[in-house]
């Protein structure tokens, strides 16, 4: 079916874009645009397709466009994005700022930017908006679970461990959530309370490198046979150890440091 409108071909460039084909997706908007000149939403497209090719400068130099003639949240998160991808700090933080101020209380743009900056390893420009969408979602684990790794890459144990707990009571099932706090728990000194908080993780749960270690250094039971297999066959795919003995060995190792 030929392509009529610029409805139509929004609607195919987002299908390649969503499918990870940014390149496809860009080559649809670009020729959609040629048709359509100026359309609002073609523009978005092109400038979110070449976000994901990498080619941030020109993104920016579409975005800022449109966040002069028709800003959305949607279009001034990129930019921010788009700008932190450069380097350009300064730039990302006040498109952020501006993003977040105009949605009012959604908490998913604030979350989504202070995930941007912490993946960037930005932790303090993270902080703020990882705070903000746990004041507008309060019962929102995701944020708070956010918000608590964020405190403890800044160093602040006792705020993490009270966000984390928050996140964990608040889903329960947020396995992830219950990693990290063990870990906070375990890395201040408080082994009882991680073993604790580790153990009641089940073993087929998806595993994060850090917390098994930690729960195998605290927990590796050579005399209950059935349960050291179990936590061995985790720990080889986890870690990607291919010999069993060598992964026993390693634990029976990790063990007697703890215990010493």
């Amino acid at each position: 079916m030929s392509i009529q409108s610029s409805g139509d071909y929004e609607e195919r460039g987002l299908r390649l874009l969503h499918a990870g084909r940014a390149e496809e997706a860009l080559a649809v908007f670009e020729e959609a645009e040629r048709r359509f000149p100026g359309d609002a939403e073609l523009l978005m497209g092109q400038a979110m397709s070449r976000l994901r090719l990498g080619d941030f400068a020109a993104s920016c130099v579409i975005l800022e466009s449109l966040r002069r003639t028709r800003p959305t949240a949607e279009g001034l998160q990129a930019l921010s994005e788009a700008y932190l991808e450069r380097g350009m700090i300064k730039q990302s933080m006040d498109v952020a700022v501006e993003a977040v101020n105009g949605v009012g209380t959604d908490a998913k743009p604030a979350y989504r930017l202070g995930r941007a900056f912490y993946e960037h390893r930005r932790f303090a420009e993270a902080f703020p908006f990882y705070e903000r969408a746990a004041e507008l979602a309060p019962t929102w684990a995701e944020a708070w679970f956010g918000l608590g790794a964020c405190q403890w890459a800044l160093r602040q144990p006792a705020a993490a461990e009270a966000s984390l707990r928050r996140a964990v009571q608040l889903d329960p099932a947020d396995w992830q959530a219950q990693q990290f706090l063990g870990c906070v728990l375990c890395d201040v000194g408080r082994k009882a309370e991680a073993k604790a908080l580790l153990e009641a993780i089940p073993l087929e749960a998806p595993w994060q490198k850090p917390a098994l270690e930690r729960m195998v250094a605290m927990s590796w039971w050579p005399s209950d046979p059935e349960r050291s297999r179990a936590m061995e066959v985790v720990w080889q795919k986890v870690m990607g150890t291919s010999h069993a003995t060598g992964a026993q060995a390693l634990l029976d190792e990790m063990s007697r440091k703890m215990d010493a």
